[in-house]
């Protein structure tokens, strides 16, 4: 076990930290290797001038050539290792190939210790030994931080500096050869402690980096919450501020008119009393109706809405809804209207659910449709098998600014200041609701003087062939 795996043992985030690793020692290395693409051949000829006295040139020649096309492969790793920025899945062929490269330009290197070498002269040996003593010193310090490029510094640069002495032969040299031994293990150690320093220097780093990612995370998610605290919030001031009007003014005419009937303030008068059982009536019907949107919803937002599926003919629901805003639409002047595409099949659906979707959508269109206007309730199959069930009208439209409002709790447009009943703003928010509980989605088009479209569209997989017409049809 090496000491980076000492450091994180085990697999995952482990193995991926050890990874990254290893491609930031990699990268260290080559940084530091970068000036030999260029410096290395111009020591080369500065090398090959010296020698040119006691080595034929040809020699030289074919050396420096070969340094020279050395460093090529060690650049090319390089320029591809900086402009790729190497994942951590592929952190093994890029170490491999760095060390590959080095390599290659290590072993052409520490050849000058064998082609400049002639036997019986001692001031060649001596610039020999010392050209390899300062190679394999300043080489290891450069690719300290890469445990596989410093090995290949050592087995190649810190070899050739034991042999080469042996090529002369003699106490003196064989002596030189062992000093050449435990300099290459006292560099080795030396090593260590130069890798273990750039190792400790990189985990310091990634460690800050997480520290900072995890509190910029910590902070968005603080963030985040404190806005949907302030959202809360402002959703519950806006239910006190809405609800409060829309309670109190069924209950007031409740209490009001039911406390005339207990006091027979109208003296027996059976009419009267009719008239404002009728009004008590009215109200509870509408308080009731409110107190249900807030259920709905709440059942909604908290998941524990159930469909209670059911094959449902589509006509028959609008025909059946038309019949219930009957009176809402003659009070508001507009006319009723549906549009039932051909081949229409039944929604596999939740019967009140769709039935909820329908009435909320027609009461909002002729609530802000004036007198004279059309609202036109729509049902049809669309080309991807989808069921499009709506309604639109020629209203007053709600600004594009708006749109989005529409469908948040309470959220109203700026169309409803045309409208004496402005609501509780729960109608469109329940229609999303039930209609995603079903799988669809819900889609509004609308701008202002042109009238609104809101359609709500149910999933393929809920269309159901329809039995009656299929049955005539045979």
């Amino acid at each position: 076990m090496t000491a980076d795996d000492a450091v994180w043992p085990g697999s995952g985030r482990a193995q991926e930290r050890r990874a990254k690793l290893a491609l930031d020692q990699t990268a260290i290395a080559l940084r530091s290797l970068a000036l030999n693409h260029w410096i290395m051949p111009v020591f080369t000829a500065i090398i090959c001038a010296t020698f040119v006295r006691w080595i034929e040139p040809v020699r030289l020649i074919v050396w420096g050539i070969a340094v020279v096309f050395s460093t090529a492969p060690l650049a090319l790793v390089s320029w591809q290792f900086r402009i790729n920025n190497p994942s951590v899945e592929r952190w093994r062929g890029w170490v491999a190939a760095a060390a590959a490269s080095y390599f290659v330009f290590a072993a052409v290197w520490s050849m000058l210790g064998f082609v400049l070498w002639v036997p019986h002269n001692n001031l060649n040996h001596m610039i020999v030994l010392l050209l390899l003593a300062t190679t394999i010193a300043g080489s290891s310090a450069l690719v300290s931080a890469s445990r596989p490029l410093a090995w290949v510094a050592f087995l190649t640069y810190g070899v050739t500096a034991v042999l080469t002495p042996l090529q002369e032969g003699g106490a003196t040299y064989n002596g030189i050869s062992l000093l050449a031994v435990f300099y290459v293990l006292y560099l080795v150690h030396m090593w260590q402690h130069m890798h273990a320093t750039a190792r400790d220097m990189l985990l310091l780093r990634d460690d800050k980096n997480d520290l900072i990612t995890a509190l910029a995370r910590a902070k968005a998610e603080s963030d985040q919450a404190r806005a949907r605290a302030e959202a809360a919030s402002m959703a519950k001031s806006q239910f006190l501020a809405n609800m409060s009007h829309e309670l109190r003014t069924p209950l007031n005419a409740i209490l009001g008119f039911s406390e005339i009937i207990a006091t027979n303030a109208v003296h027996g008068d059976t009419a009267k009393d009719h008239e404002y059982a009728a009004h008590i009536n009215r109200s509870g019907l509408h308080l009731l109706t409110l107190i249900n949107d807030i259920l709905d919803l709440a059942k909604i937002e908290a998941g524990r809405f159930v469909v209670n599926e059911t094959e449902l003919d589509l006509e028959r629901m609008i025909d059946e809804a038309h019949l219930l805003m009957a009176s809402k639409t003659q009070a508001g002047g507009c006319q009723l209207a549906k549009d039932i595409g051909p081949d229409l099949p039944h929604l596999f659906a939740d019967e009140r659910a769709v039935k909820q979707v329908l009435l909320n959508l027609l009461s909002n269109a002729v609530k802000f449709t004036p007198a004279g206007g059309a609202v036109t309730s729509f049902a049809r199959l669309e080309k991807d098998g989808r069921i499009a069930l709506g309604v639109r009208d020629t209203g007053v439209g709600i600004a594009k600014e708006d749109l989005a409002l529409v469908f948040q709790k309470f959220g109203q447009g700026r169309h409803d200041v045309v409208s004496a009943d402005h609501g509780t703003g729960l109608g469109l928010p329940i229609v999303k609701g039930l209609v995603e509980a079903h799988g669809g989605a819900v889609a509004l088009e609308s701008d202002v003087n042109q009238g609104t479209t809101v359609t709500a569209r149910f999933p393929a997989a809920r269309a159901r062939p329809v039995k009656q017409k299929a049955a005539a049809a045979v």
